[in-house]
């Protein structure tokens, strides 16, 4: 599953709201990642745009580590998120206090993204939006 980078220079990200319920919604996506993907769940998460697939026809998106192949009827173009999933940030209001980015939503009515992070060994329950995240700059550096 070969994205074709040369077709897209700037990394585009948008929402891709399916639910895989219709055969409609089923033939958007390639057989082989079907399953994987009604298992991640796409909607209201924001994905990346990849590229074009080399087998005609279909985009492919990218959540965290995952790659998916899908027809682009669906795509709606959203403004990129700050930070990326696997990403290490610091909480604005307490910088010694470090997480990861798990997971990236999109608040429809702020239309925005929220992330979900781990803080340590705990995954918060808190909606942190990137006004509350500070990029962690490397490995062990605390955040300024």
């Amino acid at each position: 599953m070969a994205a074709d980078s040369g077709q897209m220079n700037e990394s585009v990200w948008g929402l891709y709201p399916w639910h895989g319920q219709s055969e409609a919604e089923r033939a958007l996506v390639h057989p082989e990642d079907f399953e994987r993907l009604k298992l991640l769940w796409p909607y209201c998460k924001v994905l990346e745009r990849l590229g074009e697939d080399s087998e005609g026809g279909f985009v492919v998106l990218r959540y965290g580590q995952s790659t998916f192949r899908v027809r682009p009827e669906l795509f709606q173009p959203v403004s990129p998120p700050a930070f990326d999933i696997g990403g290490e940030v610091c909480l604005r209001k307490d910088a010694e206090r470090t997480g990861v980015i798990v997971a990236i939503y999109w608040h429809y009515k702020q239309a925005r993204p929220f992330f979900l992070i781990r803080l340590g060994t705990k995954r918060t329950l808190k909606r942190y939006f990137a006004e509350e995240l500070l990029a962690r700059p490397a490995a062990l550096s605390p955040c300024a």
